[in-house]
């Protein structure tokens, strides 16, 4: 059975302003950022793997264990959104 052995928490975080062309600060191949989203809604990410994904109705006060490199503007109407590293 595969195992995911890494476990890591936070160290830094900071806000999202989603862009369709521009990725989150910080991120990277070897520092994707999880998310925690304040005000829920749809929210549009590329994947630390490079898929482009439209997760919907994201609940207030979510966290996203989904590994990304984007938030992108279009397609995403949820706010107080936070990369954490």
């Amino acid at each position: 059975m595969p195992q995911n052995t890494i476990v890591r928490q936070a160290a830094t975080a900071l806000a999202v302003t989603p862009s369709d062309g521009t990725p989150i600060t910080g991120a990277s191949f070897n520092s994707p950022a999880a998310l925690f989203v304040g005000t829920g809604g749809d929210i549009n990410v590329i994947t630390l793997g490079g898929s482009t994904v439209l997760l919907k109705n994201i609940a207030n006060g979510t966290f996203l264990p989904v590994q990304v490199t984007h938030v992108k503007a279009t397609g995403t109407d949820a706010t107080d959104i936070v990369a954490l590293f």
